[in-house]
């Protein structure tokens, strides 16, 4: 059966639970995480209650064992000065280990008109230096659109994802399309390098066009299957997928599955990534959401913005079957 008739099926093997990682008087963003030695690294946006959320950003830092209990950091990275690429507001990243030290993607003032990434390197996942060649990842607008076709008409260049494969290292960066109807022009643009200082645009990951925008684009390999999570705002959407599933839309994540690792993906349609109906409405729209590995299992990581105080949910055990 090809990828794109499989159905995926995944099922919570438990509710989570009651704990959660906060951030005390502090609104809290996107988050990416990295397990090194049993130990989940999350690396989270966070800026005090008494700023706008996504105005200020900067990247603080926790850890876990168990995705449950959180001991905090601080902040690793913040941003620049007044005139500097990454000045105002930082945004979602990743981290990946490579030749012996860590290397963090981040975004610099990610809703303006000139999107751009930096990368930070560190030793040991709690000193972070930002390289003085930032910003190293740029949009090349012979491959993507320069600025948002549809609702949002800012530079969507943002949300790195740095992956290893073939010998190289890429980063899957939410992007828009050139091409695309402007209703279903969210993309995911394909940079390369090997030596993360230099990054080339190499192309684009073949993603069937259903919405405007692909936040926080993620590939995994699971179950023989490459699986590309992303989220996406209601409102965002193609409108013949508003048509064909209305409500079932929310502002949280889905993914797409495919046979190959720069696609042809394929939008899998079943709604029980997260479930809609948590005791807390907000985390109804747990947003920006990862797939962390740890202990051999997979679990579903994201953000609930909430005017009572914004939190990381508990880590939620998912099982994949039928990929």
């Amino acid at each position: 059966m090809g990828a794109c008739t499989r159905k995926a099926v995944l099922a919570f093997e438990k509710e989570a639970g009651e704990n959660m990682l906060r951030h005390e008087e502090n609104h809290i963003g996107d988050s990416w995480y990295f397990v090194k030695n049993d130990i989940c690294h999350c690396f989270y946006l966070t800026c005090p209650m008494s700023e706008e959320r996504h105005t200020a950003w900067d990247i603080a830092h926790a850890t876990s064992k168990d995705l449950v209990h959180w001991e905090r950091h601080g902040i690793v990275l913040s941003k620049g000065r007044a005139g500097e690429w990454d000045e105002k507001c930082l945004s979602t990243g990743s981290v990946i280990e490579w030749k012996g030290r860590f290397w963090m993607s981040y975004t610099g003032r990610w809703n303006s008109y000139d999107g751009k990434i930096g990368i930070a390197v560190s030793d040991d996942l709690y000193h972070w230096e930002k390289l003085p060649q930032n910003p190293v990842i740029l949009p090349d607008t012979q491959v993507v659109a320069p600025l948002g076709r549809g609702l949002r008409k800012f530079c969507h260049w943002r949300d790195a994802k740095l992956i290893r494969h073939d010998g190289n290292i890429y980063a899957l960066v939410c992007a828009t399309s050139k091409t695309a109807l402007a209703d279903a022009c969210g993309t995911v643009a394909i940079c390369r390098s090997v030596n993360m200082k230099a990054w080339r645009v190499i192309g684009e990951v073949q993603v069937e066009p259903i919405c405007q925008e692909l936040e926080c684009p993620q590939i995994y390999y699971i179950g023989g299957k490459y699986v590309l999570l992303f989220s996406c705002f209601h409102d965002l959407f193609a409108d013949w997928m508003i048509e064909k599933y209305g409500e079932k839309l929310r502002q949280t994540s889905y993914y797409m599955v495919s046979d190959s690792i720069w696609g042809p993906y394929h939008f899998v349609p079943d709604f029980n990534l997260l479930p809609n109906d948590c005791p807390d409405l907000c985390q109804n729209v747990q947003y920006a959401n990862q797939f962390v590995k740890m202990n051999g299992a997979w679990y579903i990581m994201g953000t609930v913005w909430s005017e009572e105080g914004d939190y990381l949910a508990d880590g939620r055990k998912l099982s994949f079957e039928n990929f």
